[in-house]
């Protein structure tokens, strides 16, 4: 009787080789697609926390801007006046306009003033100027008890009395006691190439005389404005003459999230934000 030798037969051994390759690559395959899910899920809320972030540091600025506060409505860049302080008119002379300043100039941040409007209180029109604070402020004078001769209340408060000049040489005439001035910002958004993200568009935020600073990124090529002028259509541009009738901005901020391996796609995500504005009496 002839006794077997232990051990693998060559046969046995091929067999085992090809099963161990078949697990292998069974749980290569499943480990490598559960990679690119996370990855795609991760890039899916970057794009959208790119989107959202975006729409949010828009909205609440938008949402401020007054009567006639358009002042260019295109497809990719927007440019509006909003309020930064209000005056009430206590006191005029031959050459003065004194005004209740309410909190004085504490918090009053000069760079970004654009210019001044004042309330045509019959038509409840804004008449906008454009002026620096510099040109405008008057530090001399007696603000505090002129207006107190005109009955206002300055007891501990007579730093929130402010002179305002040239007032006469911006509108050909001077504001009469009891009429309302505003200082205003003059803002652009612009949807651009982004410097922090190449390859995709960026939002990006300036005030007047300011240079634009990217707010956001990873947006995708068909971010833009659209504006509503009554009714439910938008449109993505509004000649100068419709500007005054825009009473919605719908900001569609797709996102778009470049991938990070050859093996996956971008991941982009839809999004956008229609803000109803009050720029429209």
């Amino acid at each position: 009787m002839v006794a077997r030798s232990a051990g693998f037969t060559l046969i046995e051994t091929i067999i085992a080789l090809v099963l161990s390759s078949i697990v292998i690559m069974l749980v290569s395959t499943t480990f490598l697609v559960q990679t690119q899910y996370y990855s795609a899920q991760t890039l899916r809320a970057q794009a959208h926390d790119n989107a959202r972030t975006a729409t949010e540091r828009m909205a609440g600025e938008l949402r401020s801007v007054m009567d006639e506060g358009f002042v260019v409505a295109g497809r990719r860049t927007l440019t509006v006046r909003s309020p930064v302080r209000l005056f009430a008119v206590c006191d005029v002379t031959s050459t003065n306009v004194y005004v209740h300043n309410e909190g004085g100039e504490t918090g009053l941040y000069n760079a970004e003033i654009a210019g001044v409007a004042w309330l045509n209180q019959s038509t409840g029109d804004w008449d906008y100027r454009t002026a620096t604070w510099a040109y405008m402020d008057g530090t001399t004078g007696t603000p505090a008890p002129s207006c107190a001769v005109s009955g206002a209340d300055t007891t501990w408060a007579t730093g929130e009395f402010h002179r305002v000049r040239r007032l006469g040489l911006l509108y050909g005439t001077f504001p009469i006691e009891g009429d309302i001035l505003m200082l205003y910002r003059e803002t652009t958004f612009k949807i651009q190439t982004s410097v922090l993200e190449p390859g995709t568009l960026g939002l990006f935020r300036g005030t007047y005389g300011q240079p634009l600073v990217e707010l956001a990124t990873g947006m995708d090529s068909t971010a833009q404005f659209q504006y509503r002028t009554g009714g439910t259509t938008y449109a993505d541009t509004i000649t100068s003459a419709n500007l005054s009738s825009i009473d919605a901005v719908r900001f569609v901020a797709d996102a778009r999230k470049r991938a990070e391996s050859g093996g996956q796609r971008d991941v982009t995500y839809g999004w956008s934000v229609n803000m109803v504005l009050r720029n429209v009496p």
